[in-house]
């Protein structure tokens, strides 16, 4: 949402956005735990560069609430693309 809600903002409304979400588990002292979270965005926008997607890409993972309480316990990674 943070995605789509920030190209819309830079009047770039995006035609379709796709994310997926890889988990890693791993076992951390004596418990398991969410380790690393790698995001995969594959998005149709008119006018965007694909640095440009990239860039906003990463941005909104870095202003995302979910990104904010993972930070600092997950590792998380993304990748943007048009497609």
């Amino acid at each position: 949402m943070a995605l789509s809600a920030g190209l819309g903002r830079a009047q770039k409304p995006p035609r379709r956005l796709q994310v997926s979400a890889t988990a890693t588990f791993d076992k951390v002292g004596e418990a398991w735990k969410v380790t690393t979270m790698e995001l995969d965005v594959v998005g149709t926008v008119p006018n965007l560069s694909a640095p440009e997607f990239e860039a906003a890409a990463k941005a909104a993972a870095e202003g995302c609430p979910i990104s904010g309480a993972l930070k600092g316990n997950v590792t998380v990674s993304v990748r943007a693309r048009l497609g």
